[in-house]
């Protein structure tokens, strides 16, 4: 099985500031950081599952890469976009899930 490098896009990168952010606003901060934490650890499984994971079936994740797949982490709250560029694993975008549509 190919293990990949995880990297993230600039747009992911907003979206986790975004997330930590909010969550520590309706919560505290010790609480978000740990939420966080948990995302970075579901999302770091993807340097094993990303080349086994099929593409999307949806056409709204295609619009941040041709060739996108998801994968539902949060406890299935949120969406990860990401797609495949040769060794590495590129996340796209992090959505809350319910916004991931055909």
């Amino acid at each position: 099985m190919k293990k990949y490098i995880v990297e993230y896009d600039i747009e992911a990168e907003t979206d986790i500031g975004n997330l930590n952010k909010w969550v520590a606003e309706k919560s505290s901060y010790e609480f978000a950081r740990r939420f966080i934490n948990r995302i970075f650890d579901e999302i770091d499984n993807l340097s094993y599952l990303a080349g086994v994971l099929p593409p999307s079936r949806y056409m709204m994740p295609l619009r941040y890469h041709p060739e996108a797949k998801t994968i539902p982490v949060g406890k299935r709250k949120l969406t990860v976009i990401f797609h495949i560029d040769g060794d590495y694993v590129i996340v796209d975008k992090i959505l809350p899930s319910a916004m991931v549509t055909y």
